[in-house]
């Protein structure tokens, strides 16, 4: 993805610059892979991506789930190539993380930036929330303190 992309209401340009730790682990050497920088201005880095988060109307709940926890978080999807990471996708959906994180694909996350999560509060509040059908019906039906009667019957 380019940072020519504008920001919008369900896009935002940002720039991710990832970096390798190098440690010991019970005496063997244990690579580890963390975001260095996040901007939403470019990153004078030869490594640094320009990358795009994306919000989709589907994933609401999700959203919401993620901004509700005690510490919401920004994931970044990354591809293996040879010795490095390399960031391939940024979400603030964990269902789509734990999608990646299931194939195998490594993520890391990052505390979500405050003015990121009031970007998504924004996309939200212009959306709504979403409320899944089939729970909202079970919520009715659970408040409805009289019985139904079946029809042609006595009750």
């Amino acid at each position: 993805m380019t940072a020519s992309v504008a920001p919008s209401l369900y896009q935002l340009p940002l720039w991710v610059l990832l970096e390798k730790q190098v440690g010991l682990s019970r005496g063997w050497e244990s690579i580890h892979w963390q975001v260095a920088e996040l901007s939403a201005q470019p990153i004078d880095h030869p490594e640094a991506r320009a990358m795009t988060l994306q919000l989709y109307k589907g994933d609401r709940a999700a959203y919401r789930f993620n901004l509700s926890s005690q510490a919401p978080k920004l994931f970044v999807i990354c591809e293996a190539r040879e010795e490095n990471q390399v960031p391939h996708l940024l979400t603030v959906c964990q269902d789509e993380a734990a999608d990646y994180m299931d194939a195998g694909q490594p993520v890391l996350d990052i505390p979500l930036p405050e003015a990121i999560q009031a970007w998504v509060e924004a996309f939200m509040a212009h959306h709504g929330e979403w409320v899944d059908p089939r729970e909202a019906n079970r919520r009715l039906r659970e408040a409805d303190p009289q019985p139904r009667q079946q029809p042609g019957g006595c009750g």
